[in-house]
């Protein structure tokens, strides 16, 4: 899924938490795809936008740009079920309570899981024991696109007209 969608999402799901605690929750739901994927995007964005007859480059669709080793490998650890429960039990007992902020991150794997395609960085569940990724849709299909961001505008308007409008 793109990042904004699991910003809102998160957002939704954390509505009812503390504004420190919401806003933990939706960072730590964007990080496992701006860790692996800013490098790439930041040198994109700044290299020459002009071929060599000065007319502008067309831009890249996701799965044409080159991502480095070191973004395939960033993108294992942030969307391994394997890593994230390491860092969720660390978490427990060092804090001696469950670290509910990290739920955000566990919901950008779930929904990554059948959101990839294999092609195109699929989701590693159980990295670094196993490469596994499930086969599953692209989120950038149009029709997802529609369906997600649909779903999205909906549940926000049932969250506003039930919070705000009824009494």
């Amino acid at each position: 899924m793109d990042v904004l969608a699991h910003a809102l999402w998160t957002n939704l799901a954390f509505s009812e938490a503390p504004l420190p605690v919401r806003g933990a929750a939706i960072a730590l739901s964007v990080l496992p795809d701006l860790i692996p994927f800013t490098p790439t995007a930041v040198r994109q964005f700044f290299s020459a936008r002009k071929d060599r007859s000065g007319n502008p480059k067309p831009r890249h669709r996701p799965e044409e740009m080159h991502f480095s080793q070191w973004a395939y490998r960033a993108y294992d650890v942030t969307h391994s079920l394997l890593v994230f429960g390491a860092v969720f039990a660390a978490g427990w007992l060092w804090m001696g309570s469950v670290p509910w902020v990290l739920f955000g991150w566990l919901g950008h794997i779930l929904v990554d899981i059948p959101t990839h395609t294999r092609a195109f960085f699929g989701t590693p569940i159980f990295w670094p024991i196993s490469n596994y990724k499930f086969d599953g849709i692209s989120w950038g299909e149009r029709w997802f696109m529609r369906l997600n961001y649909g779903g999205i505008i909906l549940m926000y308007a049932y969250y506003f007209a039930t919070r705000y409008l009824v009494s």
